[in-house]
């Protein structure tokens, strides 16, 4: 009997530490996820951390487990962006822009001084000028960003007649030679020092003839770049002015009764100066070629008649 006690006991004992290792077991297997996403979530600080400054691909790659993906969505968004706005800086479209105004004034007496205020506070200036009896004309440079507010402004001096914008992509062009002076501005500071650490006569002549071809491929690069840039920042406007039809500076024309009998007269005299002159050329060259058609005439028809002799002599 005691022995079955102890062995009840032992039993009892048994079954108590194989209980509490099962429970061990399943408190260990419940905790195990969030030790896991601890873990999971320190490794991706970790790497999130050591893979600073690099791409998205190396982050997610050293990234485990689910948080992969969400570092990839986290951080790919970030490259299109940047790279989004320096092709937009870099290849910015470059216009030039030029525009033609007709308009009609009642006056140009006073154009030259208006224009040229009104260029100044655009921030333009004229270039050319010209004023005559029956209008004015006017060739105006104003800052780029201006331009549609300057062909808007220009109605100011009178009615419109006519209007029209030109608007000309040199992109292309412009980019090519920012990039050509880049390229030989790199070329002449290699050569320069190529230059300092000659030691041979030889290659210090052949680097200084180099040098100063590439200095001038510069001078002369420059002075297109800067001639397109100029274009580019300032558009041209050129403004026509003229007067209403039959009238001038001081108002309407009224008909010249002098000029007008003048010119009925000039008219007169041309026409029979004219008619004079066809007269002369038929005394002149008339005459003598009709007294020539005549003596052939007479030599072979007439009294003479040596063509109606001959007719005579071959009928017998």
């Amino acid at each position: 009997m005691e022995l079955s006690i102890k062995n009840l006991i032992k039993l009892c004992i048994s079954i108590c530490l194989i209980a509490f290792a099962l429970l061990t077991a399943g408190c260990s297997k419940k905790g195990t996820p969030s030790a896991l996403k601890r873990a999971n979530s320190t490794s991706f600080k970790e790497a999130k951390i050591s893979a600073k400054g690099f791409n998205a691909v190396a982050m997610a790659d050293s990234v485990s487990f689910d948080n992969a993906e969400y570092a990839m969505e986290e951080e790919a968004p970030m490259a299109p962006r940047e790279a989004g706005g320096s092709q937009e800086e870099v290849f910015e479209r470059k216009l030039i822009r030029t525009g033609n105004v007709s308009i009609e004034v009642q006056s140009v007496s006073d154009a030259e001084e208006k224009i040229a205020q009104w260029a100044k506070s655009l921030g333009g200036y004229v270039t050319n000028a010209n004023t005559w009896e029956m209008g004015a004309g006017f060739t105006v440079r104003v800052p780029s960003e201006r331009f549609d507010e300057a062909m808007a402004d220009a109605g100011n001096f009178g009615r419109i007649t006519n209007r029209s914008v030109n608007s000309q992509d040199v992109s292309d062009n412009y980019y090519d030679i920012k990039s050509r002076l880049e390229t030989k501005y790199i070329l002449r500071d290699k050569l320069t020092n190529y230059l300092s650490q000659a030691k041979d006569i030889k290659d210090l002549l052949e680097i200084e003839r180099q040098l100063n071809s590439v200095i001038e491929d510069i001078e002369s690069t420059e002075s297109r770049f800067k001639r397109l840039s100029n274009q580019i920042d300032y558009s041209t406007i050129y403004i026509d002015m003229h007067f209403e039809h039959g009238k001038n500076e001081s108002g309407i024309i009224l008909p010249d009764v002098k000029e007008s009998w003048n010119t009925f007269i000039s008219n007169i005299i041309a026409f029979f100066w004219g008619l004079l002159r066809i007269l002369f050329y038929i005394v002149i060259f008339g005459i003598p070629v009709v007294a020539v058609a005549a003596f052939f005439f007479w030599l072979l028809f007439g009294k003479v008649g040596l063509l109606v002799k001959l007719f005579k002599k071959l009928k017998k």
